[in-house]
């Protein structure tokens, strides 16, 4: 179950992938000149670009700010009803426990 990745995920991931590079050819920046900027390893970039799914948060969100694209990636966020101060003030400091398994469970 751990490799499981869903297909609309592992899509999502490929456009923002080809986004991200079509932005960085696009403004004429080597694929050196993001991880020199960066400090992120080029085969990072690299899998960023092709929509890896084993990239970490920080790098993806790394790569997108350096390339002006937070704003269009994440442009769904702005028209959200939702506000994420109060979601965030709501959440802050609350924990989910699991629920201990009982003895007629195994």
């Amino acid at each position: 179950m751990s490799d499981y990745f869903p297909v609309d995920c592992s899509a999502t991931l490929e456009r923002i992938g080809l986004l991200a590079k079509a932005a960085r050819l696009e403004q004429g920046i080597r694929q050196l000149d993001v991880v020199s900027r960066l400090g992120v390893p080029e085969k990072v970039v690299r899998r960023i670009e092709r929509g890896d799914p084993s990239v970490s948060v920080k790098s993806l969100m790394l790569v997108l700010w350096n390339l002006g694209l937070m704003e269009r990636v994440f442009r769904s966020f702005e028209d959200s009803p939702i506000s994420f101060t109060e979601l965030k003030e709501d959440t802050t400091g609350r924990r989910v426990r699991r629920l201990r398994s009982k003895a007629e469970d195994f």
